[in-house]
């Protein structure tokens, strides 16, 4: 993982005294590709354009393992990505006069930023107070379908220790029990553990089973 580290700026506007800064974190997977969409994502794209960031955006606080370092949750987070190629895949513009997706490119590498906030001082209830607040504002911000991955990620750290974990995953993104798998396979990661490898069917293998089960229809 490489990580690259902007100014820090303010962040809450009701905090002026707190400033986070940005982590750059850059992914490198063994797969990619592009295909047509699946009807789940044609639904969910639909969704997105149509309806407010607070309807299909959805904040959440994932557990943090005991003891986890802050470069421990980048890298977790970097794997994360790397394992699933939902997390990978964008919805580029299509070429009719609306511009709605017809495809989806699943990135074999690529970059994605990371918030992450200094909040060393701060009892549990305090920091769960800020996760909330960092949610909550972060759902009003869309998440866009041709950004990969369309879950944005804000820590809490105290210097080199991970403190919390702010996910916001927009529904294109992850379901909930997608997401609960997510914050399943985040958790091992973070606490060092191998995982066996991904069995379930890809994005692009299921919009290519629905294309084949159609033409067999006909």
């Amino acid at each position: 993982m490489t990580a690259h580290h902007a100014a820090p700026h303010d962040a809450a506007p009701n905090d002026p005294t707190r400033t986070d800064r940005q982590v750059t974190v850059r992914f490198a997977a063994t797969t990619g590709g592009s295909g047509p969409l699946t009807r789940d994502q044609d639904n969910m794209i639909r969704c997105v354009r149509r309806d407010a960031p607070e309807q299909i955006n959805k904040e959440s606080v994932w557990p943090v393992p005991p003891g986890a370092t802050l470069a421990a949750g980048l890298e977790a987070l970097r794997a994360l990505v790397e394992r699933h190629e939902s997390l990978r895949t964008s919805f580029p513009p299509g070429f009719g006069p609306d511009g709605f997706p017809d495809s989806q490119v699943v990135h074999g590498s690529g970059r994605f930023a990371v918030t992450v906030v200094e909040a060393g001082g701060l009892d549990d209830r305090e920091l769960d107070a800020l996760a909330a607040e960092s949610g909550r504002a972060d759902v009003a911000v869309p998440v866009e379908l041709t950004a990969v991955p369309r879950i944005r990620f804000t820590l809490l750290a105290d210097g080199p220790e991970l403190l919390r974990l702010v996910a916001v995953v927009c529904h294109a993104g992850a379901d909930a029990a997608a997401t609960d798998l997510l914050i399943q396979d985040w958790y091992a990661l973070a606490a060092g553990k191998e995982l066996p490898p991904v069995t379930a069917p890809t994005p692009i293998q299921i919009a290519a089973a629905e294309r084949g089960r159609r033409a067999a229809a006909r």
